[in-house]
């Protein structure tokens, strides 16, 4: 069975959701139930996307754990070569997946979608006559931030398929390991939906936001340090030496990442033992 181009798999992707979307709403929708069925959706979509990914790093698992050959004496590498002159044929990066392009396709396609129905949410809780009691009902999710963020992975994304359609892409690997990401989200979504429409459930509210923190910390921190590993075993370092040998513009990215998702990790654990303890704290994140 063939597996469709990249560019095929974005257009489908990108109207699938749209319209699926679309259909799934009533006439005159409120604020609140256009975020349920967006919420509905991206469930579906953060579960699928994980399965693929999983799949294709099992497909390619040659290329992230390969056999590699005895080190060479240090006396027989040059000391003017260059360490990063390599970097690019390493198999994590030099790797190339027909199914890997077609998963950042399809993630691309939903967060295309995904802007645009973020964006009109926010026009339509500002227009409704119920905007106020919408936002006051829709606590944790703030869909101009959310729309912003995903507009911007998307527009990556599209730059990423630039370099697919052209047969230059790079790394490609890497990215469907960063999408594993995407496995903390239905848990976020469950807290989300708990707490704005099932407040009384005290007991399953804390059952999910803890179930929420840990999911989180595994798939978005313990996943940068796994990628991290996976280059240094690559190069022959460790974790810690492989971010310090990345390149300026890929060590920038990588810490800004790790450290947002660490600082909120703090304070979501943090706001969770305040509660857990009876402080009068207000839920973050």
């Amino acid at each position: 069975m063939s597996i469709p181009t990249p560019s095929q798999v974005l257009l489908t992707s990108t109207a699938a959701y749209a319209s699926t979307f679309y259909l799934s709403l009533p006439t005159s929708p409120t604020p609140t139930r256009l975020a349920k069925t967006r919420e509905a959706l991206s469930v579906i979509h953060c579960t699928v996307a994980t399965a693929l990914s999983l799949a294709c790093l099992r497909q390619n698992s040659d290329a992230l754990f390969p056999a590699l050959p005895p080190a060479a004496p240090p006396s027989h590498t040059p000391s003017h070569v260059d360490p990063r002159a390599s970097e690019s044929a390493l198999p994590l990066i030099a790797t190339r997946s027909a199914f890997a392009n077609a998963i950042t396709a399809f993630e691309t396609g939903y967060l295309l979608s995904d802007s645009l129905i973020l964006l009109y949410s926010v026009r339509l809780a500002r227009r409704s006559n119920v905007a106020r009691k919408s936002k006051q009902q829709l606590v944790g999710l703030n869909m101009r931030h959310l729309a912003y963020h995903h507009a911007g992975l998307s527009a990556a994304l599209l730059y990423l398929q630039w370099y697919i359609h052209h047969g230059r892409e790079k790394g490609v690997l890497v990215i469907v390991m960063m999408m594993l990401m995407n496995a903390s989200s239905p848990f976020g979504t469950l807290r989300w939906w708990l707490i704005n429409f099932r407040s009384g459930r005290e007991t399953a509210i804390a059952l999910a936001t803890a179930a929420y923190l840990a999911v989180y910390a595994v798939a978005r921190l313990g996943l940068v340090y796994a990628i991290l590993a996976v280059w240094g075993r690559q190069t022959g370092v460790s974790a810690l030496e492989a971010f310090g040998g990345l390149r300026w513009q890929c060590k920038t990215g990588t810490g800004t990442m790790g450290a947002v998702n660490i600082a909120w990790l703090v304070m979501g654990v943090s706001n969770f033992v305040c509660r857990s303890l009876n402080f009068n704290v207000k839920p973050g994140g």
